[in-house]
């Protein structure tokens, strides 16, 4: 059971395919992330994303306080269905490894577009690090509410995306767009 979850869904206009190219296209992450902490984005080895591929992020996260942490983190496709799924587990560059942050994009037929489903489950394992530790107690109020709502302003870009235009825009409320139309 992992310590963390989170869901959001949104149903857009667009074929599963075209949503799918989007969230599986590590150049288009920076755009697509809700909570702009990703600064730059590189893939490995080059060429077609599939499983095994490696998501390599420089990024600035975020805490509800204001503060921030810059890291690297070195994510594996674990999942490349299309149209279907896209998945990747995270393996951020800290004191300790936390044993599991995965992220799914899940892709559904719902009338004449696609539901999408966006998830994170976050697994800490038995973490020794006093500061990993302390972010773990504390997380509902240090971190979650920056992940939901990262998740759902990622949700209205990705819209935004497909839809047409280069983003959901927004900021950080544009998670009211997606519940109370623009």
């Amino acid at each position: 059971m992992p310590d963390f979850s989170y869901s959001s869904e949104i149903v857009i206009n667009a074929p599963a395919q075209a949503i799918f190219d989007i969230v599986s296209n590590p150049a288009k992450h920076a755009e697509l992330a809700g909570s702009n902490e990703l600064n730059t984005i590189r893939q490995s080895p080059a060429g077609p994303v599939g499983l095994g591929t490696h998501i390599i992020a420089e990024e600035k996260v975020m805490m509800a306080d204001g503060t921030g942490m810059e890291l690297t983190a070195d994510s594996i496709v674990v999942t490349y269905d299309a149209p279907n799924s896209f998945s990747f587990v995270v393996n951020p560059a800290l004191p300790e490894q936390i044993r599991r942050i995965q992220w799914w994009f899940n892709m559904s037929p719902e009338g004449t577009g696609t539901k999408v489903s966006h998830e994170v489950e976050v697994d800490w394992g038995n973490l020794t690090n006093e500061m990993l530790v302390g972010l773990r107690d504390n997380y509902e109020q240090a971190r979650a509410g920056i992940v939901r709502s990262g998740m759902d302003q990622t949700l209205v870009n990705l819209k935004g995306m497909t839809e047409g235009g280069s983003g959901g825009g927004g900021g950080m409320f544009g998670w009211l767009k997606k519940i109370f139309g623009s």
